[in-house]
């Protein structure tokens, strides 16, 4: 199952781990899920949210790239995840991350 918060590996332009950024009841009825990709390319930015090896079962240091924000089809994402779900606390600098890329102010 796909659920907020949870990472999973993906196909986007290559098999990558992908955070699940939309809510239960739209990835419960949906044919695709929102994601945010991780990426091994450390560097930083306002719009990046680093996370730590093995951190919500990521295998190495990556960072989530809030600002491409995407939908893939749910059969492009394993059904099962990497780890367990990110901490509430890390959710909500994912979410700040998020409203920065797209111009909300904080």
């Amino acid at each position: 199952m796909r659920q907020r918060g949870f990472i999973h590996w993906a196909t986007i332009d290559k098999r990558r781990p992908v955070l699940i950024l939309s809510v239960n009841a739209r990835n419960d009825r949906a044919t695709d899920v929102i994601v945010v990709p991780c990426s091994t390319n450390l560097l930083g930015g306002p719009t990046h949210v680093r996370l730590g090896r093995a951190e919500g079962g990521v295998p190495r240091a990556c960072v989530l790239k809030c600002e491409q924000i995407t939908t893939l089809k749910s059969l492009d994402v394993d059904e099962h995840p990497l780890g367990p779900p990110l901490s509430l606390e890390r959710l909500r600098e994912i979410e700040r991350a998020v409203a920065r890329a797209i111009g909300i102010p904080l």
